[in-house]
């Protein structure tokens, strides 16, 4: 049955599920046709378990679509589609209908969310062949999350889009899963930012521990971080900014055309070059927020400025001398640093942001095995899509 809430990253707090009705419990079998496969007949992870144990609660993420990718304000807006699940041994004598609202609950809330999600759920008791019970979950989230963005090999940067989901419960008390038989995923063909993205297909679900204050004192809580990931497409940036600033610096090198007792003319045109890559590099700082640290891009525009200042500094040195071996020598010897310092810059690109790539792209290869294997396994994968549609994402 399903519920619709907004909340600041609420995903089922107690009064939501305190005021559902009667849920119809569901009998599942290997051969039935069933939207969730539960086919274990007993899950070793979760048997057993008993009261005041520590509650094994399996998670799974499906990313349905991503929207802007917001590098300045450091947070992104993607609509997300959760499913939870964990036994509930207090249902397995029930026979037809039960209230959700006295049973054991995780207490789940989405840690990193700006502002408040747009939020819909549907809640199911699953029961396997061998009679044991499950409670079932069902979120369509919606809305802006916050994602620390790592700018260090910008433009050619890849960033982490992380929802973090967290139980307001103690470590003690839950054990917070990746859901094992069914991978996540990302739906990639309804991404809104592929000119400037390109966005990767597998998910990392990672546990973590989140250390917060309560009126009892601090606490641990169990969190799960489920993180997909988008690399920049460099071309605008590469064109643009750092092809232009290159261009510049080489027309630098026109001053020793000039005759060189024409000192004012050498200057005023290296001067002139210096100013406009100078607004170059504040076109740069617009597209990024303000970092401690050097991008890539940044340390490419500060050498060509300063390859620019050393220019000027040759020219104010030497003008009073009139000497062509100096000059001719001078014209190698800045042309070999420069394009020293660019094959040193190509170099850290290499060892640095298209390394990461390279591994990123074999995560996407494993992951499209797995879920090819599981698609064999299975049946279609096409039922995220519909249960999405029909939640409202």
């Amino acid at each position: 049955m399903p519920a619709n809430s907004s909340s600041s990253g609420q995903l089922a707090n107690k009064p939501a599920v305190q005021t559902r009705q009667n849920v119809a419990i569901e009998m599942l079998t290997p051969n039935a046709d069933l939207d969730f496969d539960l086919v274990d007949a007993s899950p070793p992870s979760v048997a057993g378990q008993q009261a005041g144990e520590k509650r094994l609660v399996e998670v799974r993420i499906v990313f349905t679509k991503i929207g802007d990718i917001d590098t300045v304000h450091e947070c992104f807006e993607a609509s997300v589609y959760l499913e939870v699940r964990w036994r509930e041994p207090a249902l397995d004598k029930a026979v037809t209908t039960v209230d959700t609202s006295s049973l054991w609950h995780p207490d789940l809330y989405v840690d990193n969310c700006i502002g408040d999600l747009k939020h819909q759920k549907e809640v199911e008791v699953i029961r396997v062949e061998s009679g044991d019970t499950f409670v079932q979950e069902k979120h369509s989230v919606r809305g802006k999350f916050h994602e620390q963005m790592e700018l260090s090999h910008f433009p050619f940067d890849t960033q982490d889009l992380t929802v973090t989901v967290c139980s307001n419960l103690p470590n003690s008390a839950i054990d917070l899963h990746e859901m094992s038989e069914r991978p996540c995923r990302v739906l990639t063909n309804t991404f809104m930012d592929a000119q400037e993205w390109h966005l990767h297909t597998h998910v990392d679900a990672t546990k973590a521990l989140i250390h917060s204050d309560s009126h009892i004192g601090p606490r641990k809580r169990s969190a799960l971080r489920f993180t997909t990931r988008a690399t920049r497409k460099s071309v605008f940036y590469m064109v643009n900014i750092w092809l232009v600033s290159f261009i510049l610096c080489a027309l630098a090198m026109c001053a020793f055309c000039l005759d060189q007792k024409k000192l004012q003319s050498r200057l005023q045109l290296s001067f002139i070059l210096l100013l406009t890559t100078i607004t170059y590099k504040f076109v740069v700082n617009n597209s990024i927020p303000r970092i401690a640290y050097l991008t890539l891009l940044d340390k490419a525009i500060l050498y060509n400025l300063l390859f620019l200042v050393l220019l000027i500094v040759w020219h104010s040195t030497t003008g009073q001398y009139d000497s062509r071996k100096i000059e001719k020598f001078a014209i190698v010897a800045f042309t070999a640093v420069y394009f020293l310092g660019v094959m040193v810059l190509g170099i850290t690109v290499l060892c640095g942001a298209c390394r990461r790539r390279w591994a990123i792209n074999d995560k996407d290869r494993q992951h499209e095995i797995r879920l090819l294997n599981y698609a064999s396994a299975k049946g279609s994968l096409q039922k995220d899509t519909s249960n999405s549609h029909r939640l409202g994402t």
